[in-house]
């Protein structure tokens, strides 16, 4: 593992939040309240409580709080010994000086699972990687509880027009905040945890809700997460550095909202939920999502929806935390690239400033083609060869037209079904996806073959039975190589994909 690796994990086991450039949160030494905000860590390893002796590095963390050995922390945390002339145990520490130390045989090192690097002149370079999420769900009775407060807290919200003109000013009018439906709580509330079948963990039954601005996450039109966002005069009076808090219970998923229509021309990475909105408002080609912190991830569903769009524009706030996630986001989709908004840090403040987002994000999107021919993307296909008739006939014979399509090539399976072959990924193969036929490009065909090259023909007709009924359903595009593509896989995505993506009711037509 790396330190930041390390420093994530804690920050997840602890429930500790961003607060500038540091986590905070209670000490998991001395203890104290979910609120507290005592207890400080760094991405770099670095921590300190102000309320005990509690404090150190990573290494101090590792050997103290999870029992490793000085040279185990040392791997874990992928970090040289910087001590061998000071330890007391150097000469006999495989980090030390070597002079009497033990048999190396009689350390066996763990295989480590640290960071890809990269040799520059410099030295080795680490490079960024997206964490992946491993999803979880909140609890029933906590939906159905968060639910009925979220519905009263956008009736309040809609009459209040001190915060409505505070949206408006941010790109969020009043058809957004029912179509994402925002709230506002007047005041705070403690709710019993058993009520929401929440743990009594921190030695308090109740859970406290924040009043003020209320953002929900839905998932299939079901809360799924929220996000309260603390006014400066709430700040004011009580933790002042607890801007964002998420309600303990929520699910971990990102804020996606979905194209207004069938074909993202591609996505817009942000952080914060109300820029996500404001800019779904003002745009309707392209697909959202807000992740939370510059830091965080996507799960591994949402990863694969995003490598088929033609573009992703990551619009991070503008600060040097986000172009160094830049790099994280372009090692994971070569079609990603930075969109910083041309003034302000974040889409509403140049909202603010007077920018017009839709033209800003317009700007970064593929051309629009004519509504007779879908967007065509560049791609790494290439041309077939004259096609083959692949059921048993001989010889070979070119592309076919096939119902005013254009050049396709018609292969009818042994199962009795139908894929079409195309060259590369046009017009045609946008149309004909678009009418649930399953077709495929020379690189997505090879892209399928070394997936499953290494399964017998029985796996083999299964996977291809699952990708053809999800090619039928979804359309989509094999940009990468697909890790698991089992029957039994592909339609748990299947399922998953719709309760990716049906968030929210689509927004009314232009005009």
């Amino acid at each position: 593992m790396s330190t930041e690796n390390v420093v994530m994990s804690i920050i997840d086991q602890h429930g500790l939040r961003k607060s500038g450039k540091r986590f905070v949160g209670p000490c998991p030494e001395c203890g104290g309240s979910a609120k507290s905000d005592k207890f400080q860590i760094r991405l770099d390893g670095g921590f300190k409580c102000y309320a005990c002796s509690f404090r150190g590095d990573i290494l101090t963390w590792l050997t103290k709080k999870e029992g490793l050995s000085c040279p185990d922390a040392h791997d874990k945390a992928n970090k040289e010994c910087r001590m061998n002339t000071t330890c007391a145990v150097a000469e006999t520490c495989r980090h030390g000086n070597t002079i009497n130390s033990a048999p190396k045989k009689q350390f066996r090192r763990k295989k480590k699972t640290a960071l890809p690097y990269s040799s520059t002149p410099a030295g080795r370079e680490k490079i960024a990687q997206l964490p992946t999420i491993n999803p979880s769900f909140p609890p029933a009775e906590w939906v159905a509880y968060f639910t009925a407060l979220a519905e009263k807290a956008n009736s309040t919200l809609l009459a209040n027009q001190e915060q409505m003109d505070y949206l408006a000013s941010r790109g969020i009018d009043s058809a957004a905040v029912s179509r994402f439906r925002l709230g506002w709580l007047n005041h705070q509330y403690r709710v019993p945890k058993k009520d929401i079948c929440l743990p009594i963990d921190d030695g308090k039954d109740k859970l406290w809700v924040p009043g003020d601005l209320l953002i929900p996450i839905m998932k299939k039109n079901s809360l799924h997460r929220i996000r309260i966002r603390r006014t400066p005069e709430s700040r004011a009076k009580f933790i002042q550095d607890l801007k964002y808090c998420w309600i303990k219970g929520s699910g971990n998923l990102p804020l996606a909202i979905p194209a207004m229509h069938d074909r993202p021309r591609g996505a817009v990475i942000v952080e914060a939920e109300l820029d996500g909105f404001a800019i779904a408002a003002a745009h309707h080609d392209v697909v959202v999502v807000a992740i939370g912190t510059v830091a965080a991830g996507i799960d591994q569903v949402m990863h694969t929806y995003l490598a088929g769009l033609p573009v992703i524009l990551v619009a991070l706030d503008a600060e040097q935390q986000a172009v160094d996630a830049l790099q994280a986001w372009k090692n994971e989709f070569p079609t990603a690239k930075f969109w910083p908004t041309p003034s302000g840090k974040d889409a509403g403040e140049y909202y603010q400033q007077g920018g017009d987002l839709k033209e800003w994000i317009e700007a970064g999107l593929p051309p629009k083609l004519p509504s007779s021919a879908s967007q065509q993307v560049p791609v790494q296909d290439r041309p077939f060869p004259p096609a083959r008739k692949l059921n048993g006939g001989e010889g070979e014979e070119g592309l076919q037209r096939v119902d005013g399509m254009g050049e396709v090539t018609e292969v009818e399976l042994t199962t009795g079904k139908t894929i079409y072959l195309v060259n590369e990924k046009n017009h045609v193969w946008d149309e004909m996806s678009a009418k649930g036929m399953a077709v495929f490009t020379r690189y997505e065909m090879e892209r399928l073959k070394a997936a499953t090259s290494t399964m017998n023909d029985e796996e083999r007709i299964a996977a291809a039975a699952a990708v053809i009924e999800a090619k039928e359903m979804f359309g989509g595009y094999i940009s990468r190589g697909v890790a698991d593509i089992s029957a039994q896989a592909v339609a748990k995505k299947i399922d998953h994909y719709g309760y990716q993506l049906e968030e929210y009711p689509p927004a009314e037509p232009p005009g």
